[in-house]
């Protein structure tokens, strides 16, 4: 059983006990609440701390970088101009202002130097600026300059922090020893970097209110210090704390401590050693600035906490009360639900209730019988799985209408829909439901709750009963046309026949003339016209009786092997292609007929299946000699499959499911007229994904069944100039163009490009075929390669029509055939050239060919 479970009445020591219990309750609440807020509040100061160590660990290794970028840079072009000053010592050229505008460039690529200059021997400035008026610029007492006049091979030197004798400003001096060529002691290259500069790029880092920066020398003096509280420290102070000692002292060229510094801050400290030159970068983060926050929110948690306890204990008691009250309304809805419960579970029809969320509350056992699902397992699930796209769409309709009335105006409102339920196992089952919505006291929608009824076997009655009326319909109809055609038809081809004779007399009697040929021209196409008509009349039969006046022997498996022909292009880009012809008797049909059936069910085989991958799909095509002695035809493919929706409609007339544009949707219509009016079957098997299987069984000849003689042939007329085949699926378009060509050239116009591959694997051959590139059942390069596969004589006399509409497709095949083209609206007077080349383009006229 789904829903709630069912009501039973609460004893009396159960509410007796309730008030200690829900005080307990609530204790245990409060305490778990403070272990909660406590346990939070720890893992917050703990986060905060890892973060401000992150910081100070990233913050030290990008100061590093930049700081070791510095002097790198310094290093190098300090060696530049070492080599530069030898370079131009040897040449003689020192004495040149080039040599100065070389230290002046080479300054100018490194900000942070704030002056570049060279030194001789004796220690004083000999290029890269003036000294003032009576001041001389010696550095020969400088500590850096006696250790490399000592040695000129120690490299570059980094000094301790001194004050310039020019400037009288703080800075750092980076020095390197110069030779002359005979490799002494020529001076040195100092490069200076004002240490109120790097305090500046120091500020650029946020270290919160009390953070520092600091960078050591290595014999831990301070080079420069960034410091917003305290008292400042002076240059060259080489007090540490304990904890930073010690971890040199072990010999750690970086590590994270905390420790209380000389202006009594805590803070969270991160040094690094500089590899080029032993400094230390120091970053510290002040706990005070870092845990601010989470101070805060301390105080924040500890107010909430005291306030969801006050809140408790007042919900507590108020809940108590709820639910002594509560209890006398259960005991008479329990007895309600009880007398309801067993009327919907003797109920045939599905009972079911939903709440405000529209989920399943409650459906009754019926619901096992109607589509395979326990009343658990249809409450656990989704809507989708059990009601299709849809249904639920129509169900929410029909719930947002009655919601909308108000339930003071029509209280007892319901709804009357439609709709199909998935069953467990997939099946589609036919449901009608009627469905009210429930109220509560103030107006709000509390749920909804109907009846649902299985209506599947009445829909399939309805259904086979309209089929069976509408196609009733449309053959009456169609014999009742090709009946009141047929009368007149009689008579207007057998007088303009006669008529044709009479003139044909006259014109042999008196000699040509220009009006009587006109005349005979005017009723060879009308005699033309006639006999279209009555083929018409025959395919409208088709729809009733699928009646052929010409019945005779046909060998299937010949009919089928011409058609494999025809369509050997068509299926090659999509799918592997099996025969399996067993030997089979001849049915008593009309090949045309036959072979219209054929081609129809192999294109729509080819069709259900993509291009480009023909090795991963297959179409097959079998004969067999079924059990009841019919002959079997069998067409199977790999495609998409026919969706079960529409499956009881591909047959018929106008329905299709291709897109726009794609079909006509009377292929597979005339397919059954055909096959039912020879006392045949056809049956398809489907399943979406996997493909189609479509059966064709036809009753054998009759033994001694000889062919009917052919129809006569209708009397000669003048050889045409030219035999033209028009094919364009719009019959305005082509009706247009043969009467443009009927002049000079004997017109076939075909609207069928299925047919017309028929007439030309009977035989039929014309001088030049125009046809259209789109059509909707067989593209113009579909029946290029049709047509190619029987005759590619007759396939290079193919002009391609086009308004310019282009698929990839097409445009790649019109580049790569040689067949003339020509542009809607056609030229008169290009489409003659073409003609007159025997549709193989003409020169010069820019239309035919690639």
């Amino acid at each position: 059983m789904s829903g709630e479970e069912q009501r039973t009445p609460v004893p009396a020591w159960a509410s007796s006990r309730a008030a200690p219990a829900l005080v307990v309750a609530v204790a245990i609440i409060d305490l778990l609440a403070v272990l909660l807020v406590g346990s939070s509040v720890e893992q917050s100061r703990l986060h905060q701390h890892e973060r401000a160590t992150a910081a100070t660990q990233n913050l030290a290794a990008a100061l590093e970088q930049y700081l070791g970028g510095i002097f790198e840079k310094v290093e190098l072009t300090l060696l530049t101009v070492a080599d530069e000053y030898a370079r131009e010592s040897a040449a003689g050229r020192l004495d040149s202002p080039m040599f100065d505008d070389f230290l002046a460039r080479q300054r100018g690529r490194i900000p942070q130097v704030h002056a570049l200059e060279v030194f001789d021997a004796n220690g004083v400035l000999a290029h890269g600026r003036d000294a003032p008026p009576g001041v001389v610029s010696d550095i020969s007492d400088r500590e850096y300059f006696r250790r490399l006049r000592d040695d000129p091979g120690l490299g570059v030197i980094v000094s301790s922090p001194l004050v310039g004798r020019l400037t009288a400003r703080p800075q750092l001096v980076m020095a390197r020893a110069l030779r002359r060529a005979d490799g002494g002691f020529a001076g040195v290259a100092v490069a200076s970097v004002l240490l109120e500069d790097l305090a500046h790029a120091l500020e650029g880092y946020d270290v919160g209110a009390r953070g520092v920066i600091v960078l050591r020398d290595p014999d831990l003096g301070v080079v420069v210090r960034r410091q917003t509280s305290g008292a400042p420290i002076a240059l060259g102070d080489r007090t540490v704390s304990p904890e930073l000692l010690a971890l040199l002292r072990d010999g750690h060229r970086s590590a994270t401590y905390s420790g209380v510094a000389v202006d009594g801050v805590e803070r969270t400290f991160t040094f690094r050693r500089m590899a080029r030159t032993g400094h230390l970068v120091i970053v510290g983060l002040a706990c005070d600035d870092y845990l601010a926050g989470w101070r805060r929110s301390t105080v924040l948690a500890t107010a909430v906490l005291a306030a969801f306890g006050l809140l408790t204990a007042a919900a507590a008691w108020l809940t108590l009360r709820a639910w002594r009250r509560h209890q006398a309304a259960v005991q008479d809805l329990a007895e309600q639900e009880t007398r309801f419960r067993l009327l919907a579970e003797s109920a045939t029809d599905v009972i079911w209730m939903v709440d405000a969320a529209r989920r399943l509350t409650y459906v009754s056992p019926a619901v096992q019988r109607l589509a395979g699902w326990t009343p658990e397992e249809a409450c656990r699930v989704r809507w989708p799985r059990l009601l299709s796209p849809p249904s639920i769409e129509r169900i929410r309709s029909a719930l947002a209408r009655l919601g909308a009335v108000a339930p003071h105006a029509q209280p007892f409102a319901d709804a009357l829909i439609d709709h199909e339920v998935v069953a467990k196992d997939g099946r589609r089952v036919h449901a009608e439901s009627r469905f009210s919505l429930l109220w509560s006291a103030d107006g709000q929608v509390l749920g909804a709750i109907g009846v649902t009824r299985d209506v599947t076997e009445r829909r399939e009655m309805q259904a086979r009963v309209q089929a069976a009326e509408r196609m009733a319909a449309l053959g009456t109809m169609a014999a009742g046309v090709a009946h009141e055609v047929n009368n007149p038809l009689t008579y207007v081809y057998g007088n303009v026949a006669f008529a044709l004779e009479r003139l044909r007399s006259v014109d042999v009697a008196r000699g040509r003339q220009g009006p009587v040929d006109e005349a005979l021209q005017a009723l060879r196409e009308a005699l033309a016209g006639a006999d279209r008509v009555r083929h018409i009349v025959r395919d409208l039969k088709a729809f009733s009786r699928a009646e052929d006046g010409r019945l005779e022997p046909v060998d299937v498996a010949q009919v089928i092997e011409g058609c494999l022909k025809m369509t050997a292009t068509l299926t090659g880009d999509r799918a592997q292609v099996s025969v399996r012809l067993a030997q089979v008797p001849r049915v008593l049909a009309s090949e045309a007929r036959i072979g219209q059936v054929m081609l129809n069910l192999i294109v729509n085989a080819a069709h259900a299946i993509p291009e480009g991958d023909p090795d991963a799909n297959r179409i097959e095509v079998s004969t067999a000699l079924a059990a009841d002695g019919r002959v079997e035809v069998v067409v199977t493919d790999t495609g998409t499959g026919i969706a079960p929706e529409v499956l009881p409609r591909i047959f018929e007339p106008f329905f299709t499911t291709k897109g726009v544009g794609e079909g006509t949707g009377l292929g597979l219509s005339i397919c059954h007229g055909i096959v039912k009016g020879l006392d045949g079957e056809i049956e398809v098997e489907t399943a979406v994904g996997r493909g189609s299987r479509f059966r064709v069984l036809l009753p054998p000849a009759p033994e001694g069944a000889v062919a009917a003689p052919p129809e006569a042939p209708p009397a000669p007329a003048a050889p045409p100039r030219r035999r033209v085949l028009v094919l364009d699926d719009d019959p305005l378009v082509a009706r247009a163009i043969g009467r443009t060509l009927s002049r000079d050239c004997a017109v076939d116009v075909s609207t069928d490009p299925v047919q017309a591959l028929w007439r030309v694997h009977s035989g039929e051959r014309w001088d030049v075929i125009l046809c259209d590139l789109m059509m909707p059942e067989l593209a113009g390069m579909d029946v290029h390669a049709s047509i190619q596969e029987i005759d590619p004589g007759q396939a290079a006399r193919i002009v391609f029509m086009t308004g310019g509409a282009f698929t990839t497709r097409a445009r790649e095949f019109l580049e790569r055939v040689p067949n003339a083209r020509l542009e809607k609206p056609l030229d008169p007077a290009t489409l003659a050239r073409v003609l007159e080349a025997g549709g193989r383009g003409a020169p010069g006229d820019g239309t035919a060919g690639r």
